[in-house]
């Protein structure tokens, strides 16, 4: 009896159990997101999206470097640098002269721009424009060095660079040499001074010229070295500016001047002849009696022998 229990009991157990992993299967499938289409959408998902994301950057790194190449073949990466000097180079006297060709669609705005720059670095020192025909800009300004490169800057907006050169020039053994005189005649007008003290009546005026001349070299070398710090100072920008190709025109000329001319010669043939009238019947008798006037005078001669 106990074994036949026990037996009972066991098999209660197990087909309980059963029922219960029967009930577990049955609800699983409803849960959400635990199909299998759905599993195999979320396994696929990366997939898809890791290509699409490969593709949109490729496609960007081939628009930046298709945008790259026009701007390179339309100039517009042609820019200025900036012209920086090495620590060791900063007290050379450099005097620096900047020329620009631009290209563009309109010398008007061009030259808006460069007297906008001019006015606000420096100022201009010469302007040309022609906007017939042959359409160019031409100018020459000078700004401060130091803000050179800013000025170079807003000139690209004029239009595309085609053309630039760098010109400079050290001033710094001139300007060494230009100290050296103007110490030098300093001290030669105070000798010079000293001895017109110690001299003679009659050796005055000798002495004053000595003085005068030396102080005119030192006024000389005053301003050559003032020279030199303005042109350090100042840099010069010239820049050219060529417009957009003229466009043929037929050109109609004016019918009515020609009319006018013709009048005006006609009236200026009739003067010259009443002017001339005299003269002119004069020859044409000769050219029409010219015959018998050459043999009266063949006779004329005749009779003479």
């Amino acid at each position: 009896m106990e074994a036949s229990r026990l037996y009972l009991r066991s098999a209660a157990i197990i087909f309980a159990a059963l029922i219960m992993a029967g009930c577990s299967q049955s609800e699983s499938p409803s849960q959400p997101g635990m199909s299998k289409d759905a599993l195999n959408e979320s396994e696929e998902a990366p997939s898809a999206q890791a290509p699409a994301t490969e593709r949109a950057r490729l496609s960007d790194d081939q628009q930046t470097g298709a945008e790259k190449k026009d701007e390179i073949e339309s100039g517009d990466l042609f820019s200025p640098i900036a012209l920086d000097v090495s620590l060791d180079a900063k007290e050379r006297m450099l005097e620096y002269q900047v020329h620009l060709n631009f290209k563009s669609d309109s010398v008007l705005e061009a030259r808006e721009t460069a007297y906008r720059v001019a006015s606000k670095y420096g100022f201009l020192s010469s302007s040309r424009t022609s906007a017939y025909e042959t359409q160019y800009f031409q100018a020459t300004m000078r700004v401060d060095s130091a803000r050179l490169y800013d000025a170079l800057k807003e000139l690209r907006s004029i239009g595309i660079l085609k053309q630039e050169s760098v010109d400079v020039t050290d001033h710094t053994e001139n300007l060494v040499w230009q100290g050296i005189k103007l110490k030098r005649e300093a001290l030669r007008s105070i000798r010079r001074q000293a001895l017109q003290n110690r001299a003679a009546p009659q050796n005055q005026i000798q002495a004053e010229n000595l003085i005068s001349a030396s102080e005119d070299q030192q006024d000389q070398a005053q301003f050559e070295k003032w020279k030199i710090q303005d042109r350090v100072k100042w840099a010069t920008i010239e820049i050219y500016v060529q417009g957009p190709a003229a466009e043929s025109a037929i050109e109609v000329p004016a019918y009515q001047n020609a009319l006018k001319s013709v009048l005006n010669s006609f009236l200026a043939l009739t003067y010259w002849l009443l002017e001339n009238i005299l003269w002119l019947l004069i020859l044409a008798v000769i050219l029409w009696q010219w015959k018998r006037i050459w043999k009266s005078l063949k006779r004329m001669v005749g009779k003479d022998q």
